[in-house]
């Protein structure tokens, strides 16, 4: 039975300090790999705390692939990849914001793999992705919302494929109050500062902070910089990087982001999905130096890569002169449990860049974005790219560092959250109402879009027409595949992928629609589907 003294939790809840004892313990073999887990009820019973605490404590394991369940079996600790310690930070301690977060790359032998070893040589993993239909969706995007590309139609009752969310529910009076605050506070100095290549280093400073408190990154103003929107840093990156790369994409994945990059004039490697996330016997002989992917909730599948495969990623960037990308276009919009610790945060060998964008929180009005490079990152670009002007408004950077600063933006970002967790509920509620068992969903909760599955002869494109016909726009999961697959591979209910299956599957935008409206797409759904 495993004992850990409640009492030196510090500032944590219950529940999360559990939580990071275990992670701990599992990521430094102290729990052997495949040891079962002591039940809910006699951990509870065992530490003196709350059924709710453990269960609370397992999910969160659960999510990240510390642990993964057998039906009626219990709880065991997932094997993880083998992972050299490079540094140990002062972070891992016991109530503090990175307990035993795991750092650094391959060379010792930690053991550590996924749930179902995905990732052992040799072995055939599950993927997703479908014939690939050249035609691409509208603007549903895994970096940064294009929904500004669209406007829905009049006639529609929904439209999955666009965002409307963050731009109805915008505080714009307290931005305008705070605009004018700028313009009558600061100084030309600030406003100049904030031309320079990185952006405001105010901006940057309430961005540190911010990603302190929510993201667990510790990391300095310096290492951020401030772009108009993600598609500009895309181009910064591969300046920084150079153009004598391989980068890898996820496939299916962001339509635009592999033309972006292909408009670099840089190579791109399609890599399929498999339950863990990017698929490792795939990127290895790719010849990609450069991955960019979205391990906290991956764009469109919705998969959490696994603790494992984390872990497989960073000995893959350590092995040679090789990055990742961390894109984590969403994950302020997790509805359950604690956020997915980024990548960015437990390298210890500067290979992990982190790009975040705020077009999901503030609406594709601000094309505002940011990346966080590693310390020697940090000082090539300053010392490389340093002669650009910033492409954001000076003014924008600086009334959005107030914006964070005085808490509005948090507050903003709040009430998205739950009206986006209340249309998801009524919208799957309603769904299974109208549809009963031929409907199934995976990724709920994960962020701000999940995945529907259909038990359906009809293809997803006879399916979609069919609900366009009744007034409802919707993306098939397939659209999103550019890699000329032939294969299907579904999304399982626990957010991984299954054996190849011909079961249609949809996005569904829990920011696209609001609760009071999801009766009425269910309804029309049954009617074009029946």
């Amino acid at each position: 039975m495993f004992f850990y003294d409640m009492n030196l939790r510090g500032n944590c809840s219950l529940y999360e300090y559990l939580y990071r004892c275990i992670r701990h313990d599992i990521a430094h073999g102290t729990i052997s790999p495949g040891e079962k887990l002591p039940s809910k009820r006699n951990l509870a019973k065992h530490l003196g705390v709350s059924l709710i605490t453990v269960e609370a404590a397992y999910q969160q394991l659960a999510a990240e692939g510390y642990i993964r369940s057998r039906e009626r079996c219990g709880y065991y600790a997932s094997d993880l990849a083998p992972a050299e310690r490079v540094q140990q930070t002062s972070n891992e301690k016991l109530g503090t914001t990175h307990l035993g977060e795991e750092s650094g790359a391959s060379g010792s032998h930690q053991d550590a793999n996924d749930r179902g070893n995905a990732h052992v040589a040799g072995r055939s993993s599950a993927r997703i992705g479908a014939q690939a239909p050249r035609s691409l969706p509208h603007a549903t995007d895994g970096a940064e919302a294009a929904d500004a590309a669209l406007d829905a139609a009049p006639s529609l009752l929904a439209d999955f494929t666009h965002s409307t969310l963050a731009t109805e529910l915008f505080p714009y009076a307290t931005w305008a109050k705070t605009v004018r605050k700028t313009l009558s506070d600061e100084s030309a100095a600030t406003l100049a500062e904030a031309s320079s290549a990185a952006g405001s280093p105010q901006l940057r400073q309430a961005i540190a902070d911010h990603l302190r408190e929510y993201r667990g990154m510790h990391v300095s103003a310096q290492q951020i910089v401030i772009g108009a929107g993600a598609q500009t840093l895309y181009q910064l990156v591969v300046q920084l990087l150079g153009r004598n790369r391989t980068f890898a994409v996820e496939t299916p994945g962001y339509p635009l982001l592999a033309r972006m990059y292909q408009q670099q004039n840089v190579q791109i490697a399609h890599v399929p999905l498999d339950e863990g996330g990017i698929a490792m016997e795939q990127l290895a002989p790719s010849g990609a130096s450069v991955a960019h992917i979205t391990p906290s909730h991956q764009f469109p599948a919705g998969i959490v890569t696994t603790a494992s495969r984390r872990r497989e990623l960073l000995n893959w960037a350590r092995e040679g002169d090789r990055y990742l990308i961390e894109d984590d276009y969403d994950a302020e919009f997790r509805m359950a449990g604690r956020p997915i610790p980024p990548l960015f945060s437990i390298d210890a060998a500067e290979r992990v860049l982190y790009l975040n964008s705020f077009a999901k929180s503030l609406g594709a009005a601000f094309r505002m974005a940011y990346l966080v490079l590693p310390p020697r990152l940090a000082q090539q670009f300053h010392a490389q790219l340093g002669f650009y002007a910033n492409t954001v408004s000076p003014l924008d950077q600086l009334a959005l560092a107030r914006f964070i600063e005085s808490g509005s933006y948090e507050r903003h970002v709040n009430r998205l959250r739950t009206r986006a967790r209340k249309a998801q509920d009524a919208l799957v509620g309603a769904l299974r109402e109208h549809l009963g068992s031929s409907v199934s969903f995976t990724g709920l909760n994960n962020g701000l879009h999940f995945i529907m599955q259909l038990e359906s002869k009809q293809s997803e494109a006879a399916l979609a027409s069919a609900a366009l016909e009744h007034g409802i726009r919707i993306a098939p999961l397939s659209q999103f595949d550019e890699s000329g697959s032939t294969g299907t591979a579904n999304v399982s209910s626990s957010g991984n992928t299954t054996p190849a299956t011909p079961r249609p599957q949809f996005i569904l935008r829990s920011d696209a629609i609001d609760a009071e409206s999801a009766e009425t797409i269910a309804a029309a759904l049954a009617n074009a589907w029946a």
